[in-house]
């Protein structure tokens, strides 16, 4: 685990920017290897005598907690120590733990005897725990011990700076470096081995180091071994995982290939893929190759982009996984790459105009790519665009006629159950579908459309009004209804995974909820409000722990409420709108906090309830939903869309939706904000159609139908293995549901304002 101060998508300018690294498991490694060592009996230099026992001990971990150790190292003392009549064994013992497991848990009886031991050796850490257990007070402050060893650490990184117990001079490119010859060791497995293995290096205490080790190189690992921190430039990084790769140092590694996978820009991925290919780390190639062609268009526009090998280019340009709108993005990006050099780059043209899909473009587009220059008719580049499309057949055609592949993305945008309308339109019927997106059309002449293919029905019962959050590429299913009664809403818990194509039944909640969100935040999924089979609105909440698969209550929300959204950003679950018991819609806008109060902040400028919210470039947006009509009573279609800053606590209102999309499905997918289905309340019509935002233009875009109108539906992002592409492309059934002999019709759900 990592964690990054400073993130590179929150710099202008990532590659000059200070970054700071700091491995989390760095402190207990460290002490790990030093237990083991002592275990060992190597690289101790110390004999502690008492009740005629001897310890031996490494002196520069006793002092970085003792005082009496500490003065003895900066006395230059050598010869054991006797403790007899200084402290008794257990709290002799209790410390001498303490030192290299940061672990303390004295009883009231024993705590005496390892307060003395505490005293005398000057170990005020120990001592003020062990009062505390004496007085009987609860130190709430009190470090668990994990914290007390890198305190210990930190100590020891102090003595290292102040020139206290060096035993070691390393030589390279004609400098010197002092060190403490365990604190190499634990930090880093090249020195553990060079210190450890009984080579001459042991016992030296002037070490002449191999011609390959560089002065930068050598202080960084001497640095990190005493901090577990790295703190310099994007170059810097890259040269500190170069030298851990060739040194040994995997916690330098982790650390850099943990950037290097989760913090990926456009201004560095393709670094980052040259460093990968480079050293053949093959995971780290996947996965920023994925990101390079999910995140395409914004990577053409970075300088690097214009430095791109012509056979990399070729290779992204050839993905059918290339991520883009339209085809003309594509084109575009090689137009870039070829104008940066016309000149040396003319004789490429041709190969990477071949990699463009001209048959998928519109009229409108092809209009676009013949005011290029290099484009222009007589040519040989037009003839080649001319020639591509003379093999589209005449007249309309299907997509899957066209000649040239359609490109897909890696992760397909996944919708499951919701409701809709029987085939004779009399009806409503809950939904078991379970779809994903195979691909995006974009044909000559044609609009945009998708390609639908079913993954499998949800288990069980239909369902709709429910939860769906994603980790780790599953799919978690919670709650919703399975018919239209007050008594039909459910607890139910599934997992989906889509590796293995299988449902698996978890815990059910301890509340039946309907019209509700879940998040997932610090290892637990929380579920929060909603409706119940008793009460129309909740201010409930409860958490899952996957680990135990077990619920349990937390902080209820500060007012009941229903058709609310919620997301997690930086740490924090956000809420938004909602319908109060009254059926009111609300303008709220609430941090919530599982072991703490809720913290009101900026309304939104619009109410909503049934609306949609996602997390985009660390702000959050709104859309769609229902409002409710002041003066006329009753709902109305809410169109506008806003975004919240979380720095500045600020809401500012969008262009609005084309049309209604109450209770719909929402999903981001690579830097694009998609509202998918629903229903209208002014003209209670159900829609399948599909709108993307694009933040960068401020506009919403139609990218077509779903495999027919939903509402009440979810929507996720999956990655989705191959064989479910192959399968033949599905066409939606629609059968009319039969009424449950169980079904409580108590509250018939019809289109009215009870609906929501």
């Amino acid at each position: 685990m990592t964690s990054v101060d400073r993130p590179p998508e929150m710099m202008e300018t990532p590659t000059e920017q200070q970054l700071e690294l700091q491995s989390e498991g760095h402190a207990e490694g460290f002490f790990t290897a030093a237990l083991q060592l002592r275990k060992q009996d190597l690289l101790v230099d110390m004999t502690v005598t008492l009740d005629q026992k001897d310890y031996k001990v490494h002196s520069i971990l006793l002092a970085a907690v003792s005082s009496v150790f500490l003065q003895r190292l900066e006395c230059g003392v050598q010869e054991g120590m006797n403790l007899d009549g200084v402290t008794t064994s257990s709290g002799w013992e209790a410390i001498l733990n303490f030192a290299y497991t940061g672990d303390l848990e004295p009883t009231p009886i024993m705590a005496g005897d390892i307060l003395d031991a505490a005293e005398a050796l000057g170990v005020p850490r120990v001592a003020e725990i062990c009062k505390a257990v004496l007085i009987g007070t609860e130190n709430e402050d009190r470090l668990s011990p994990v914290e007390e060893k890198w305190k210990t650490l930190q100590r020891l990184e102090e003595m290292y700076n102040e020139g206290i117990g060096w035993d070691t001079e390393l030589q390279a490119e004609g400098d010197t470096f002092r060190v403490h010859r365990l604190a190499l060791a634990c930090g880093c497995e090249f020195f553990h081995g060079m210190f450890t293995s009984g080579m001459k290096e042991t016992q030296q205490a002037k070490i002449p180091l191999c011609t390959q080790f560089t002065v930068a190189d050598l202080g960084l690992i001497i640095s990190f071994a005493y901090s577990g921190v790295l703190r310099g430039g994007w170059d810097y990084i890259f040269e500190a995982a170069q030298a851990a790769l060739q040194y040994q140092v995997s916690g330098i590694l982790d650390l850099c290939l943990d950037l290097f996978r989760y913090k990926l820009t456009p201004e560095t991925c393709l670094d980052v893929l040259s460093f990968a290919r480079a050293y053949g780390l093959h995971d780290l190639e996947n996965t920023t190759e994925k990101f390079i062609l999910n995140s395409f268009v914004h990577v053409t526009k970075t300088p690097k982009f214009l430095d791109l090998p012509i056979n990399q280019l070729v290779d992204f340009l050839s993905s059918d996984s290339l991520y883009i709108l339209n085809e003309l993005e594509a084109f575009q990006g090689a137009v870039r790459w070829l104008t940066a050099d016309w000149i040396g780059r003319i004789n490429c043209a041709e190969k990477v105009l071949h990699c463009i899909r001209f048959p998928l473009m519109s009229n409108r587009e092809l209009k676009q790519v013949r005011k290029e220059e290099m484009m222009a008719d007589p040519g040989h580049l037009y003839n080649l665009m001319v020639q591509s499309l003379a093999s589209v057949p005449p007249g309309p055609s299907k997509m899957e006629q066209l000649p040239c592949r359609v490109r897909y993305p890696e992760k397909v945008i996944v919708i499951s159950g919701g409701d809709t309308l029987t085939k004779n339109m009399a009806t409503r019927s809950p939904c078991q579908d379970f779809w994903f997106t195979h691909r995006f059309l974009n044909g000559i002449g044609l609009v945009k459309q998708v390609e639908w293919r079913r993954l499998g029905y949800l288990p069980e019962k239909p369902r709709f009004r429910h939860a769906v959050v994603v980790k780790d590429n599953k799919m978690y299913l919670f709650g919703g209804k399975h018919y239209y009664g007050v008594r039909d809403t459910m607890c139910s818990v599934f997992r989906f995974d889509p590796l293995c194509g299988s449902w698996e039944r978890l815990a059910d909640m301890t509340n039946c909820r309907s019209y509700f969100p879940a998040v997932f935040l610090h290892g637990l999924f929380y579920a929060l409000g909603g409706s119940s089979n008793e009460v129309y609105c909740l201010d409930s909440v409860e958490c899952y722990e996957p680990q135990s698969n077990t619920w349990r209550p937390c902080a209820p929300l500060p007012t009941p409420v229903c058709g609310h959204a919620a997301c997690v950003l930086d740490g924090w679950i956000y809420i938004t709108g909602g319908s109060d018991g009254s059926c009111r819609c609300q303008s709220s806008m609430i941090r919530y906090c599982p072991d703490g109060p809720p913290l009101l902040l900026a309304p939104m400028q619009e109410e909503r309830a049934g609306h949609i919210m996602e997390v985009l470039d660390g702000r959050i947006y709104v859309a769609g939903g229902l409002r409710w009509r002041d003066g006329h009573g009753g709902y109305a279609d809410q169109l506008a869309c806003e975004v919240y800053s979380p720095d500045q606590d600020v809401w500012v209102t969008l262009h609005p939706l084309p049309q209604a999309h109450v209770i719909a499905a929402s999903v981001v997918l690579n830097g694009e904000l998609y509202v998918l289905g629903g229903y209208s309340h002014n003209t209670y019509r159900d829609t399948h159609l599909i709108h993307c935002y694009n933040p960068s233009h401020d506009r919403w875009v139609n990218l077509g139908t779903m495999p027919q109108a939903y509402a009440d539906l979810k929507a996720c992002i999956l990655e989705v293995p191959s064989s479910y592409r192959q399968r033949e492309p599905s066409i939606p059934d629609a059968p009319d549901l039969e009424v449950p002999p169980d079904a409580s019709l108590d509250m018939p759900y019809q289109n009215s304002p009870s609906r929501c």
